[in-house]
Parts: C-alpha cells; structure tokens; sequence
C-alpha cells in the first residue's frame, strides 16, 4: 500500500486531495481570526521550494501549498473605511 500511495501512481493524487484539505483548514483559519478581530489574507503566488527550503521542511514530508498573512490592520489607514465597490447581481450575472 504504502509503494502505492506514496511512491507510487496514486502519489500524486494524494497530494492533490491534501492541498485541497488544506485550503478547508485556511478557511477555518481565518474565520476564527476573523471572530477574534485578526485580519487575515490568503497568499497564492509564491514559491512554495522557497518556503519549504526557509521552513526547513525539505527534508520532511510537508510541503507548503498556501501561505496566510495574520495580524491587526494598520488604524491610520484611510482606505480601510471606504465604501467597497460591489456590482449588482444584474451587473454580474447573465440570465439566459
């Protein structure tokens, strides 16, 4: 079993369906920082081999597929009270 699913053909599917696990723990992530007043911003986009090689993690069998910033925004920021831009669903979505 173990040739199979982690040397094997199936290997990569098992990586596909942990990274898709993941993302279900980031999501409870960031509302619980959310319910705790913490700001939170998922990253995609960076190089996952860099991550690994500054988390040490290259010689273990984790890899990083997400990265998710944490913290308290900045009070002085004058665009974080702006209104949001949001399109009406008419706007957005096409009936056909």
């Amino acid at each position: 079993m173990q040739k199979n699913l982690i040397d094997g053909p199936q290997s990569q599917q098992i990586e596909c369906w942990t990274a898709k696990q993941v993302y279900v723990a980031l999501g409870t992530l960031m509302t619980s920082a959310a319910l705790l007043g913490v700001d939170t911003c998922p990253i995609e986009g960076f190089s996952p081999a860099d991550y690994d090689r500054i988390l040490n993690l290259e010689r273990s069998p984790y890899r990083s597929c997400v990265v998710c910033a944490a913290g308290y925004r900045d009070s002085s920021d004058k665009y974080a009270g702006l209104a949001k831009v949001r399109y009406t669903p008419a706007d957005l979505i096409e009936h056909r």
